[in-house]
């Protein structure tokens, strides 16, 4: 059943844990990965169906939310304001009936998108799934920590991360295919399967969890003493308001519009007063200070900011500049970033094989950045003619070095911190990383179309510049002369250049912040006390101060928000 935290040492929580083993455990594993895949899936299997989808609503009022970058703000809106709520359900409730219920409401979403009869209901649908997707993978990272023994977990959270790259590179390829063959109702349908699976999968099997945790009737009781409800209330408009303001500056708005900087105004305020709220809420707040504070988390969560910027923006951008510059399709676009997603499939896998060898994060968050930043670099040397030596060449040091980093800031915290902070800290940093990629899109696109305009005016003066941007990356075709498309080439190639310099800069900033991550040997994610590995006071005062501030909130009934 649903359950509160117990207050224990990590060593009476993990050494009573009956981990998982054999097939059982290989099981739980394949449900891990389908549903790693299926919540960076559901962000990017669209992009190619949007055009059939707004044939199908037969309406342009509603086209800036069929766009595939706004779609995949709308989703990241849900996703980041909901993010660090679901670290506090995941302390409070048993982890397998919290997932369950996060996968439902995604399943629900995307039912109310897929049996849509008008636009409206169907951005509904997407929004309702965004909020469930928000603690999915959140979810099997907390699960993994109680399920699999610490030898394995490295490898267990390596390869879930893994599985997130490898939806992100098969989404518009799938979603092409399905679109062109069944529809593009078929795009939703097909996660409805999907997480069917993972549910049987954890309804029929036992999930331990890393903390003993009782009855959820006595939880409900007092949920409003439980929950930084407050906390969340602020939280909230604060992110929606500005990503909003963030994707609608330059597009559907001026950047000086009222709209755009009451937006933006707003939610800084918004985020001040957040700040002040949870400095005097201190541990029973949402993001506890003195946890995000911690060196390992807060250089982790600038870290996840920056890989997640640094991800997403080759995601959108080099498919774009197959596309633009190389002429082929969307499917083919996505059959292109096959080496750098094998790539990173090898390396993730390896990554925790290479902590036995040398067994420090940051020694290997330094060379996966490199990597990432030598790779993202020589991107910015591309033409028109380039080989495909060279753009396979150059996405296997990205692959490298994003399957050694990425997982990095995790097991690094997850190997430092007491049990009753992992679900926390997990999701602020699954919320840094969505809202890094947020935010490095929307600087992205600015970098972008802010030097296409000039660069068809030096290389195609004779084509309206306004006409080609309107038309699209791969529907310039349509409107410009033959005799000018050479030139528009070379003008989308110097813009995407320019544009590959974020990510470059990202990795680049993540690499001299990897210090940061400590330099604590990682042998295994060992929370509990080993011979030889016994917890330092420091931490052992840490969970005793959280498990205190969990009781007081749920013995106390005067406790007030």
């Amino acid at each position: 059943m649903f359950g509160r935290t117990r207050r224990s040492h990590p060593k009476d929580s993990e050494s009573k844990t009956q981990f998982l083993s054999g097939v059982p455990l290989l099981i739980f594993f394949g449900a891990i990965c389908l549903t790693a895949i299926q919540t960076i899936l559901d962000m990017t299997i669209l992009g190619t169906a949007i055009p059939s989808i707004t044939t199908y609503f037969g309406t342009l009022e509603d086209v800036d939310w069929y766009s595939t970058a706004y779609m995949l703000a709308l989703l990241i809106i849900a996703r980041c304001a909901i993010q660090p709520l679901t670290g506090q359900l995941y302390i409070l409730f048993r982890s397998k009936i919290t997932f369950l219920i996060f996968l439902f409401v995604f399943g629900l979403g995307t039912l109310v998108s897929a049996v849509a009869k008008n636009s409206k209901v169907f951005i509904v649908g997407r929004a309702i799934a965004g909020l469930g997707g928000a603690g999915l993978f959140n979810g099997t990272m907390v699960m993994i920590m109680g399920a699999v023994p610490p030898q394995w977990r490295p490898q267990f959270l390596s390869v879930s991360m893994v599985m997130v790259g490898i939806g992100g590179v098969i989404g518009p390829v799938v979603g092409g295919a399905i679109t062109q063959h069944l529809g593009w109702r078929w795009c939703l349908w097909i996660f409805l399967p999907m997480g069917g699976a993972v549910a049987l999968v954890f309804v029929l099997q036992h999930i331990p969890d890393q903390i003993e945790k009782t009855s959820a009737i006595s939880v409900a009781r007092k949920i409003h003493h439980k929950l930084d409800f407050i906390g969340f209330a602020l939280f909230t408009p604060a992110i929606v308001m500005l990503l909003l303001g963030m994707s609608w500056g330059g597009t559907k708005y001026e950047w000086g519009s009222a709209t755009v900087i009451g937006l933006l105004v707003a939610s800084v305020i918004a985020v001040v007063i957040f700040g002040f709220w949870i400095r005097h809420y201190q541990d029973r707040a949402m993001v506890p200070p003195r946890i995000l504070l911690k060196p390992v988390v807060l250089y982790g969560c600038i870290i996840a900011a920056l890989q997640g910027g640094a991800f997403l923006m080759l995601q959108y951008y080099l498919p774009l500049w197959f596309q633009s510059v190389k002429g082929v399709s969307p499917e083919q676009g996505g059959i292109r970033m096959l080496p750098g997603a094998i790539t990173q499939i090898i390396f993730g896998i390896a990554c925790s094989f290479l902590l036995k060898v040398v067994p420090y994060a940051p020694a290997w968050s330094f060379f996966g950045n490199a990597s990432v930043a030598i790779g993202s670099g020589l991107l910015s040397t591309f033409e028109p003619n380039t080989s495909a030596g060279k753009w396979i060449g150059y996405q296997i040091l990205i692959g490298i070095g994003r399957g050694i980093t990425l997982p990095m800031p995790v097991i690094a915290a997850q190997a430092k911190l007491p049990p009753s902070e992992i679900s926390i800290v997990t999701a602020m940093m699954l919320f840094f990383q969505y809202f890094g990629g947020t935010i490095a899109n929307v600087i992205g696109k600015t970098i972008f179309l802010n030097a296409l305009g000039p660069a068809l005016q030096q290389h195609a003066p004779a084509v309206d510049a306004q006409t080609v941007i309107d038309a699209g990356a791969t529907e310039y075709l349509n409107v410009v002369p033959p005799q000018y498309v050479d030139g528009v080439r070379l003008a989308y190639n110097q813009a995407l250049t320019l544009t590959f310099y974020l990510p470059t800069a990202c990795a680049i900033i993540a690499f001299l912040l990897s210090w940061g991550l400590g330099w604590h040997k990682i042998s295994g994610i060992k929370l509990a006390a080993q011979p030889g590995n016994e917890p330092d006071k420091a931490a052992e005062a840490d969970l005793e101060k959280t498990a205190g501030a969990t009781e007081a909130r749920l013995d106390d009934p005067s406790a007030k928000q």
